[in-house]
């Protein structure tokens, strides 16, 4: 199953065009919508430590664990 992320603004109550997806006609989709929020917790935590993951930081560690 291939995944694909967009982000959309509603323009309309409970109407939302989609343009540009790769997928031609006849082709069945799966949907699932999820709401963006300023207030996403898991977002807001990933932004606040991301400068704080240093033990991925140097090239020998990337070495180390490039095949995991």
């Amino acid at each position: 199953m291939n995944a694909h992320k967009l982000s959309a603004t509603l323009t309309e109550d409970g109407k939302l065009v989609l343009n540009g997806l790769p997928f031609r006609a006849g082709e069945t989709v799966e949907i699932i919508i999820l709401e963006k929020n300023a207030s996403n917790a898991s977002d807001n935590y990933l932004a606040s430590v991301e400068n704080t993951l240093t033990e991925w930081d140097s090239e020998a560690d990337d070495l180390a664990y490039n095949n995991l």
